[in-house]
Order: C-alpha cells, then structure tokens, then sequence
C-alpha cells in the first residue's frame, strides 16, 4: 500500500511539473500588455494549426479580425510569436529594419536534414547572406532569356498534350500544371529532359508527388518545423521526403559529373552552380561542398513544382469562371506577339493584363498563409511601448492582409483591374507579398513569372477553357499547411 502511494504520489508531482513546464510562458503576452488568444494546455493555439477546422491561412484570417490592433500574440507550444497586421510594421520588419529580422524561424539543423536546413530558402545568418550573393545571378532578366528556349520547349510539349484530351471532362488541371513544371523545373534545375506528358510514370514526377504527400504524418512533419522544433530534434525528423531526397540529390550528382567531363553547355541551372563551385576562393565566406550545392537544387526544384503548378491551376480556374478575361488575355498575346514578331523574352513584359491576372490570381489565392521572420536582436517597434524579444517568432499573415476589403474592396471577386497602372499604385505597400519583400524575398520570382506566362499563353493561345459538369465556381480547400483545391480543379479544354 505504501509503495502505491509513492507511486501515486511520484506520478502526480511528475504531472504537475510537467504540466507548470508547458505553461511556463503562457502569461508571457497578458505581461506585456498584447492582446492574445488564450493558449490551451501544452498546445498554445498550435491545436488550431495542426488539427484545423479551416485551412491556416483562414484560421490566422479568422484572428486577423478579431483583434483591431497592430498586432496580437499567440503561442507555438509554449513559445511566444507575434502575428504583425499593420502594414508600416511589415514594412520596417522585411526592410527598413531587416537586419533584427533576417532569419527565419524554422528549425535549422544539418544533422536532421542538410539539404533542407543548408538551402537558400531556410539557411540562417551569417551564411545567408554571401549564399544569396553567389545565387542571386541565376535569376537575372540575362539568365531569363537564356533559360526562355528550355522552358518554353516544355510549355510547346503542354499544348501538344492538351491536344490528345480536347473535351475531357474529368480533368484535374493541378495535375496538367504538375506535369508542365515538373519538366520545366528538371530540364532546368536538372538538365534532363523528361517529358511527363508522355511519360508520366517518370521519376521526377513521381518524387514531385512525394514531397507533397496528403499523409497526416507528413503534414505534421512539416508544421513541427515551422511551430515545433523540440519536437523535430526529438524524434530527428525529416522535413524532405528521404526517398526523394535520395533519387535529387543522385540525380543531380551525375548531371554535373557528366557535364564537367564533355563540356557542354545549356545555359541552365547547373551550368551556373558549376561556375560558381569553380570560382570559390579561400576567402569565401560560403563555400560548396557536400550537399549544400545539392540544396540549391533541391529547393528549387520543390518550392518552384508546388507553387507554379497551382498558381497555373488558380489561373485558369478564374480564366475559366470568367470568359471575358480570358477572350481579353487571348486578344493581348495574339495582338503582341504579332506586334514583336513572335513568341519572345521580350514579348512577355509587354503583355500587361496578363501580368495583371497573374497578380491577382496570387492575391486572390494566397499559397502561403504567413510569413515569418525571427527577431535575432532585441528590438523596439516604432512609436510603441513593445519590445520585441531576441528568438521571439513573428508572423505576417499573407492570406489575412490579401482578403482585407480595407485594402482590397469586394475581396473574394476575381478582379485583374486592382492592379492596372492607376490602381496598383493605390495598394498600401506591405500587404501585398506572394513574394516576400526585403533582402529575403523569394530570388526565384523572375523564374515563375516566366514559367507561368508560358504556360498560360500557350493554352489560351490556342485552345478554350471551358466549365464542365465537376466545375466549381467558388473553390473550397483542403485543410493543408499550403493552398490545394478540396477535390480538385476541374475544366474542360476545346479547340478555338
């Protein structure tokens, strides 16, 4: 009997400091005198996050609203983070002040996964910095116009398809658009031409499926790196698909093997690493050696697939819901590409309504919910009382700030005209981000630009988008870390 009673006794003081452990922090806001959302036990909000009834970016909209404020508090576990709504805030954190804010807080350990913590995208201070240096040439308008023939080449082989389904009605457009970007980004980041169109049981598209698997286990993989760090140290789990991993990282190993031994040249991605691996010194402050070269491609391969498919698929839903701008986007490409004599580099920055469309097809569909940056110094916001602490997260809800009718009236209609030359202007900045903004913002913006245009111009150039039987006017959304269509995108093509 008294053993049990120790026992009893032992589990119950283990349970109450396991307990005061995981609501150690929990008065952290009501301290500083920041409205918040009340945290739940060992949870915080996360229990919202990872188990939501809405998807994440409608959940932080949801908060959005509720506090009319600058800003509120929430907690990841028992970690404060600040969700930032005001646009001058925003402002100063992703520029004026970006040198308090230049990391970004997910969990960064090469020994859990290198590819993912050593790539551009996640890599931490100081060696960002001189990365994005090395980086940043790939993405010039010179480099564009180089890379123009290969992505095109792919968006030529997309109408040839589209050709072989002309009135199917049980077409999934995200999974057209997953194979048009799975070529462009393999012949680009790659070197290797795939051709999922006509082989679609190809390894790259097979590997771009993986690292976006609907699992439950690799959703909550994935948000413990963004809210749960502890947890990933614990358990060393993978941000990447190990498998896809594997089959990158061998696939781009060869290429660049092979191409230093004949020499030749495609003016791609791994034409430019290879020239920067070369021309490393000693005095570089990042050099490329096992997988951080790897890395690069790696991310590249993984943010441009998911992100440039389902703009694709957002953009043509709309064109397809909305038939005059897409007879008016048709008119802009036939009339340009007469005026320029063609299909060119060039020809794509005169055509302005689509830009426009594009601009609001991301605006409209927010596929990130937030960014987030982390606070590496101790740092007052302007004309406020509020310290924001070293280590402390901050989120910006995208999503939120990109559906507020105080900024964007009649928010959920599909409207290119927001962004004309009159009214683009009117836009407070710092509320319209599908790129991030500041020294850190997405280098690959130029790329997907291209690679959307090509693709939208080369169906709508030649074919209808038309709805079908399964066509949804208003989209519903998987309650997912990143924007997917509940059920799909459906829409049927036919000739002009």
């Amino acid at each position: 009997m008294l053993l049990s009673w120790g026992v009893l006794t032992l589990l119950s003081t283990l349970a109450i400091l396991f307990y005061f452990y995981c609501t150690r922090n929990f008065n952290y806001w009501k301290n500083k005198g920041v409205p918040h959302e009340k945290p739940r036990f060992f949870f915080g909000n996360l229990i919202e996050l990872f188990f939501p009834k809405e998807t994440t970016g409608r959940y932080l909209e949801f908060l959005y609203r509720k506090y009319q404020c600058p800003y509120f508090g929430i907690y990841s576990l028992n970690q404060p983070c600040l969700v930032v709504k005001d646009p001058t805030i925003i402002k100063t954190i992703l520029m004026k002040d970006f040198q308090s804010f230049q990391d970004r807080p997910i969990f960064s350990d090469e020994a859990c996964d290198p590819i993912f913590t050593t790539s551009l995208g996640i890599i931490k201070s100081p060696h960002w910095k001189p990365l994005r240096s090395k980086l940043s040439p790939i993405f010039t308008s010179g480099k564009m116009k180089l890379m123009f023939v290969l992505i095109n080449k792919c968006a030529v082989n997309l109408k040839q398809y589209i050709n072989t389904i002309l009135g199917d009605d049980g077409l999934d457009i995200k999974d057209v658009a997953g194979k048009y970007t799975t070529d462009v980004i393999a012949t680009c980041a790659f070197g290797i031409e795939v051709n999922s169109f006509t082989n679609e049981n190809n390894r790259f598209r097979i590997v771009g499926k993986q690292m976006f698997e609907k699992t439950l286990s690799r959703t909550l993989q994935i948000m413990c790196y963004f809210f749960a760090p502890s947890v990933v140290k614990l358990f060393n789990l993978k941000f990447m698909n190990p498998e896809a991993t594997s089959f990158l990282r061998k696939a781009f190993t060869d290429t660049i093997q092979q191409r230093e031994i004949v020499k030749n040249k495609r003016n791609d991605l791994i034409d430019i690493l290879i020239d920067l691996k070369n021309k490393e010194t000693q005095d570089d402050e990042f050099k490329f050696y096992g997988d951080r070269l790897v890395a690069q491609a790696v991310l590249f391969f993984g943010a441009g697939l998911e992100s440039t498919s389902t703009t694709i698929a957002f953009i043509l839903h709309e064109l397809c819901i909305n038939v005059d701008i897409q007879d008016r986007v048709r008119k802009e490409i036939k009339d340009v590409t007469e005026r320029c004599g063609g299909l060119t580099y060039e020809s794509l920055q005169d055509m302005k309504y689509l830009d426009m469309v594009i601009a609001e097809a991301l605006r409209r569909y927010s596929l990130t919910a937030f960014l987030h940056r982390e606070c590496t110094t101790d740092y007052r916001i302007p004309k406020t009382n509020l310290v924001i602490e070293k280590g402390t997260p901050v989120l910006i809800p995208l999503f939120a700030l990109q559906s507020d009718p105080k900024y964007f009236p009649n928010p959920e209609k599909f409207d290119p005209e927001r962004f004309n030359n009159k009214n683009r202007h009117t836009i407070p900045s710092g509320v319209y981000l599908p790129f991030g903004d500041g020294p850190r913002n997405c280098i690959g913006e130029r790329f997907a630009q291209v690679a959307t245009r090509l693709g939208i111009i080369h169906i709508i150039k030649n074919f209808k988008v038309e709805r079908n039987s399964y066509t949804k006017d208003v989209l519903t959304f998987e309650k997912a870390p990143f924007l997917r269509a509940k059920g799909g995108i459906h829409l049927t093509f036919q000739p002009l």
